[in-house]
């Protein structure tokens, strides 16, 4: 059993990035790049775009004139005083009727421009949406690399801590078979070493599971991966700093912002319901034949038209309350928005401090706990201490190096999560739109 434990710790830790050549690694650019390409909700998000930019096209053709062509040709049964005086009112006639129509508006109480103003307002919406998920997924594929650097190192750890008690256990045995030691403190021993293997299984589970997540995210098998080491001059001055980008540069709030810009063009458009029409109108109209003549018609003009709905059961004003509705609707979220935001980056500021704060007293603990143990073995091989002294000390070595790991870990996480929160992330790590949009190539 011993043997298979640590048959697979080494294979755990051979893709370690300490073990692994710098190349062949695989970065935190390239975790990203490998997310942002094959997640199925950026794809979406995609469409999405590109339907509302083609939303945005449609209402660009609102400002040209429409061409309409009406043709009807077929059998008439035209029954008039006209023909019946002609005696010629039970007659069918093959009769043929044909408009083409040229309509220019000139006039509609700014109903094109503000819809044309309230998709542009959309598209930008769906861009930034869609650049908020991107640094969103961006930053779940970075938690998973921390996370599989960080397990990796916790698996060596926990071997090293098993071979640390393993060469106390060798010693106490080579004493006991000599006839000088105590079955008690072997027995103690061994356990310490089962104890010590339990926690190396623990950890592989650990790190199957950072695996099985960092596959789900980025669609790769979790190969050696780059350790991301420590950036000085990431280090942000202050949580107003973050405050002030986050809440300029944020694509979430920038999206409803956005989107509130629409909301009252969208007011602009129904409140064009109270005004009149105005279209130039251009037409041809030939006939044969129909309504009883027995001659063709032309029918050339050119009019200004003017329409203007005067009631219609008041759904223009139930519209206009609806529209002022929708733009209140939109203001609150985007309150609610800049609140969360504002919570995130208090949180993460305060998560940021708690790590660098730990990672200096988990320093000294460690570096405190190693003299230890090396003091307490040179004690216990001379009779001034005992067993359990030496076993709890090479264990609280173990603990520190976990608990220093971990801080270091969330410490490097709390930067690109500010990163994130300040829109910033996928620039930071130079990752190209075309990594995620095809259109962009």
């Amino acid at each position: 059993m011993r043997r298979l434990i640590f048959a697979i710790f080494i294979s755990i830790v051979s893709f370690s990035p300490a073990l692994a050549g710098p190349d062949g690694t695989t970065t935190i650019k390239e975790s990203v790049e490998a997310a942002v390409k094959h997640h199925p909700q950026i794809k979406a998000l995609l469409h999405n775009r590109d339907a509302v930019s083609n939303d945005l096209s449609s209402a660009l053709g609102r400002f040209f004139p429409s061409l309409d062509l009406s043709v009807n040709y077929g059998l008439q049964n035209y029954d008039s005083r006209a023909t019946r005086i002609d005696n010629k009112d039970g007659d069918t006639n093959t009769a043929s009727d044909s408009t083409l129509t040229l309509t220019q508006n000139v006039f509609d109480g700014m109903n094109r421009y503000n819809d044309y103003q309230g998709s542009k307002n959309r598209l930008e919406s769906a861009e930034h949406r869609l650049y908020d998920n991107v640094e969103n997924i961006a930053l779940d594929a970075i938690r998973a690399h921390i996370d599989i650097v960080r397990e990796r190192k916790l698996v060596a750890l926990a071997g090293e801590n098993i071979t640390a008690h393993q060469e106390v256990l060798d010693s106490i045995a080579e004493r006991v078979a000599g006839g000088a030691g105590n079955k008690a403190d072997e027995m103690q021993a061994r356990g310490r070493v089962a104890r010590a293997e339990t926690t190396l299984i623990s950890d592989m589970g650990a790190l199957r599971i950072a695996e099985a997540e960092y596959r789900r995210v980025t669609g790769l098998q979790a190969g050696p991966l780059q350790d991301t080491g420590f950036q000085m001059d990431a280090i942000p001055a202050s949580m107003d700093t973050i405050m002030d980008k986050a809440l300029d540069n944020n694509p979430k709030v920038k999206a409803i912002k956005a989107d509130v810009a629409a909301t009252e063009r969208d007011k602009g458009v129904v409140t064009a319901a109270y005004m009149p029409t105005v279209n130039i109108e251009l037409s041809s109209r030939y006939t044969d034949d129909l309504d009883g003549s027995e001659t063709y018609l032309n029918d050339n003009r050119a009019m200004l038209a003017l329409n203007w709905n005067l009631f219609n059961g008041t759904s223009d004003y139930y519209d206009r309350q609806s529209a002022d509705d929708r733009i209140k609707e939109t203001k609150a979220t985007l309150q609610d928005t800049v609140e969360d935001l504002s919570r995130q980056v208090a949180t993460a500021w305060t998560e940021y401090q708690t790590a660098v704060q730990s990672i200096q007293k988990h320093q000294e603990a460690l570096q405190y706990s190693m003299e230890s143990r090396d003091m307490y073995l040179m004690q216990f091989n001379v009779g001034q201490r005992s067993l359990l002294d030496v076993l709890d000390s090479i264990n609280e070595v173990f603990s520190n190096s976990v608990l220093l790991e971990t801080a270091m870990s969330n410490r490097e996480f709390s930067l690109y999560r500010f990163l994130t929160l300040e829109g910033r992330l996928i620039n930071a790590l130079e990752v190209k739109q075309a990594a995620y949009d095809p259109e962009a190539q």
